[in-house]
């Protein structure tokens, strides 16, 4: 389901994708995937990462954004 998009938003990034192994997003734009905090299991849970890296076939997320404000 689409959410409303605020009317303050300046730019969209795309190539977020879902993590099937610690259920976040990340950002596809890196060689590696990032780190994926699901290391942290222990040894032999089904949802823990084979190799420490994001990993899952997912849709392509576009986040909206204004890059004039920061947290």
């Amino acid at each position: 389901m689409a959410a409303p998009i605020p009317t303050n938003v300046t730019a969209y990034q795309n190539n977020w994708r879902f993590c099937v192994h610690c259920c976040g997003l990340w950002w596809n734009g890196r060689a590696d995937n990032g780190a994926c905090p699901s290391t942290l299991l222990p040894a032999g849970n089904p949802h823990r990462s084979p190799n420490g890296q994001h990993h899952g076939p997912s849709w392509d997320f576009i986040l909206p954004a204004n890059p004039s404000h920061s947290i």
